[in-house]
């Protein structure tokens, strides 16, 4: 079936000639066009209105209604958020608080290709770019980044299936960034047509992942990614704004939670790449989650295990994964999520959990797991079997359990750079059942 997928490839900016103050002033602008959508949005205000509202001189327009829409973006998600706080009979922590207008620092300057700016390939297979920030200026340079990086992005200037997109450009530690967005259409198989399947079980520590061949249902590799630096990090930031917002500290609160997102985002870009590698090896994957809807309004273990598991990123892991799958044509689906940690994936019957282990409580069975999650990520890809085959027979692999390899993916150093996923991936694959 035919798919989109869109990917950001990150550039460093090397500037050739033009000045340097026109992209801090055009981010500065971005940043008051920005707070000024906000505003006129909680007043009612539609986007053509906004458009014509926040219009000036000394910007592009085409970047105006760039910056626009990524506002209005932002304003959408609030909202998704407010909705889904109002509808719960018993809410933990405060109601979601809408987009900051009171900034004062740069945005990020958003441009259409070919519009706010362009990018062409010379003969030396370098990547020049033109960007416009501000009308009748022009800035003149060219683009560095990981090779692969950049071999995607001349693939997209040349070809004609690949559309490049917005770009954003930032600004970090004295270099500036850009930020191409690339949309690629791919024919995805159907998932009946897989060989491999691929369980993924996630929760509030770790993902572990297991590869069963569809037809003999025996193990080809198992792994399980450890990141529970995010939920020491979330816990770390909680404590912290709860504290400011005592003492009404709201700018410090605001801060530290953008600096939660992008660790967050950061690592789960690092995750959803090792597992897309992972299922890579093996032939004609199909990758399989927990169908988590509905899950957040079932939890109920008061407020402090509410709070901890409604900020878990089930949503976001799993879109990173799926638009990273498809942009190597591998699908992704779903199964049920009931009872996949807690029952035997030998026997079908219900076990107990014993720290991170699993043991089967049918003493005809007796297996003992040395890693519980594991053994759901099994179940995980026993209920895709029963799916695709459309049959409703208890389906249990072999009591012969291989040993799970285990990669920490809790960075240090600094967020920006961190350690290649993919050598982080090839460090777990290796040891297979």
């Amino acid at each position: 079936m035919g798919e989109e997928a869109t990917k950001t490839i990150q550039t460093r900016l090397h500037i050739a000639s033009g000045e340097r103050s026109w992209l801090h002033d055009a981010r500065l602008a971005s940043r008051e066009i920005f707070n000024q959508t906000i505003r006129l949005k909680q007043r009612g205000y539609n986007r053509t209105e906004i458009q014509r509202e926040v219009d000036r001189d000394d910007f592009l327009r085409n970047n105006k209604c760039a910056v626009v829409g990524k506002a209005l973006q932002t304003w959408d998600s609030y909202q998704s958020l407010k909705d889904w706080w109002e509808n719960q009979d018993d809410p933990d922590g405060g109601k979601p608080t809408p987009p900051s207008t009171d900034k004062s620092g740069a945005y990020p300057l958003v441009m259409a290709h070919t519009e706010g700016y362009r990018l062409t390939v010379d003969d030396t297979n370098r990547v020049h770019v033109r960007i416009s920030p501000k009308p009748y200026k022009t800035v003149n340079g060219h683009l560095r980044g990981e090779s692969d990086a950049m071999d995607e992005l001349r693939d997209a200037l040349t070809s004609d299936e690949v559309d490049v997109g917005q770009a954003e450009l930032l600004y970090r530690d004295g270099v500036y960034y850009l930020h191409v967005t690339v949309t690629h259409g791919f024919d995805v198989p159907e998932p009946d047509t897989s060989d491999t399947l691929v369980g993924v079980d996630i929760n509030e520590r770790n993902v572990a992942l297991t590869a069963l061949d569809r037809d003999t249902m025996r193990t080809k590799g198992t792994l399980v990614l450890d990141y529970g630096r995010v939920k020491q990090e979330r816990q770390r930031y909680h404590t912290i704004t709860t504290r400011c917002q005592e003492h009404g500290k709201t700018s410090v609160h605001r801060t530290l939670g953008d600096k939660e997102e992008r660790f967050t985002e950061w690592v789960l870009h690092r995750l959803s790449r090792a597992v897309v590698e992972f299922a890579e090896q093996f032939p004609n994957p199909v990758i399989v989650f927990e169908d988590m809807s509905g899950i957040r309004d079932e939890i109920k273990y008061g407020s402090y295990m509410n709070r901890r598991l409604h900020k878990l990123p089930f949503h976001k892991f799993e879109k990173f994964v799926s638009y990273k799958a498809t942009w190597r044509v591998i699908l992704t689906d779903t199964v049920d999520a009931y009872y996949n940690s807690k029952t035997c994936s030998c026997c079908g019957e219900r076990g107990s959990r014993q720290g991170r282990r699993f043991r089967c409580t049918n003493d005809e069975c007796d297996v003992m797991q040395d890693h519980a999650d594991r053994n759901a990520s099994v179940n995980i890809a026993w209920r895709e079997k029963a799916k695709l085959d459309g049959s409703t027979t208890n389906y249990r692999t072999h009591k012969t359990q291989p040993q799970v390899r285990l990669v920490r993916l809790s960075g240090s150093g600094r967020v920006s750079r961190p350690i290649s996923s993919r050598s982080l991936a090839e460090q777990g694959v290796l040891a297979h059942g």
